[in-house]
């Protein structure tokens, strides 16, 4: 959990009275909110802190609806499998949580409403509105991150590195198999987000999130440009785990998809742009594929600046690409779309149809 998706769910519920502060894990000052003799706040790194008298009945309901603790509601601030009895307090209450998750604070916050309900005999309603507020909650982050800026967009804003970054897409015009490349990349970023993609419709994010798990935040870099539009977005699919991630940043973007293939095999590809580095060979834009895991007999790593045209693995000295090297690099940018679309596009729709990807181009 970020800052970001701490203050909507907050917004959310209707707990929106900070009467304190306090510091944060990295020395941040942090608003309190005070509610039914609990205290709640973000705790300053990734996750929101709860303290007061937590009674054991919910934390209870909370540790059998949810086994394995997928949400990350952690007892006292400890492991993700503590059993709550084992840590009441005079066999009535907890102290303290920690929660790692937008959907985890949602959760404890409905629970805890309904639980006041029941206590005062009332109908119990919070908790049949999670779908709801969750889906609420994630149309209010993607509102503030904006993920319809396209890499090409975001480029243009940047006085110091877009002559660069379009000397290549310029390039890359003059040829066919340059065209046809970039229609690859331009469409790994639709798959990776697909928010950027006006072909597609978007009907309900309800039904959506009952598939996947939406994560966003934007960054406030106040020293450096466009500081109001840089973001992260992360897609993960509720059955697989498989996530894709954009990134906007001051000085570059980043489309990342990573994908569980089998027998704990993984797949690892990134379109982005980056300025790190000493050497100005070592700057522009990149795809790095990289297939890790224990099981995975071809360990590949490889970086390919496009700017530039050379390649290599991450921490090696890179040399001019060959044309099978660029022909693998596209082959495996194939299959990267259809790997992505299947986390965030397939599962905009209503009916499982076959994996096949339908983008414009």
């Amino acid at each position: 959990m970020n800052r970001l998706e701490f203050n909507e769910v907050m917004n959310a519920v209707c707990i929106n009275n900070p009467l304190s502060t306090t510091k944060g894990r990295y020395g941040s000052n942090e608003k309190v909110y005070h509610w039914n003799n609990l205290k709640i706040w973000f705790g300053g790194s990734y996750y929101a802190v709860i303290k007061g008298k937590i009674p054991l009945e919910v934390a209870n309901i909370i540790y059998e609806k949810y086994p394995n603790n997928p949400y990350g509601i952690r007892i006292e601030g400890g492991c993700e499998n503590w059993n709550p009895n084992e840590w009441g307090i005079n066999n009535k209450y907890l102290e303290t949580y920690h929660i790692d998750s937008k959907e985890g604070l949602l959760i404890f916050l409905i629970e805890m409403k309904d639980y006041f309900l029941r206590k005062n005999n009332l109908p119990e309603i919070e908790v049949k509105k999670y779908d709801e507020l969750i889906a609420k909650i994630s149309s209010e982050i993607l509102k503030k991150i904006n993920p319809t800026i396209s890499a090409y967009e975001w480029m243009q804003k940047d006085e110091k590195n877009k002559d660069t970054y379009n000397a290549s897409i310029e390039r890359d015009k003059k040829s066919e198999f340059g065209q046809t490349f970039r229609e690859a990349i331009s469409t790994f970023d639709k798959s990776v987000n697909p928010f950027l993609n006006d072909s597609l419709e978007f009907k309900d994010i309800n039904d959506y999130l009952k598939k996947v798990r939406i994560n966003g935040t934007t960054y406030n870099f106040k020293e450096k440009n466009h500081k109001e539009d840089c973001c992260r977005l992360e897609i993960i699919d509720h059955n697989t785990g498989n996530s894709t991630t954009y990134y906007r940043e001051p000085n570059g973007f980043s489309f990342q998809l990573l994908y569980k293939l089998e027998n704990k095999q993984y797949l690892n590809i990134l379109h982005y742009f980056s300025t790190s580095g000493n050497l100005e060979s070592e700057k522009g834009e990149y795809i790095a594929i990289n297939y890790v895991g224990d099981n995975n007999k071809k360990k590949i790593d490889i970086r390919f600046n496009i700017t530039n045209g050379t390649i290599g693995k991450t921490y090696k000295k890179k040399t001019p690409v060959t044309k099978k090297q660029i022909k693998f690099i596209y082959d495996e940018l194939t299959k990267a779309i259809i790997y992505a679309s299947n986390i965030t596009i397939e599962n905009m729709k209503e009916t499982p149809k076959e994996k096949k990807l339908e983008l414009k181009k």
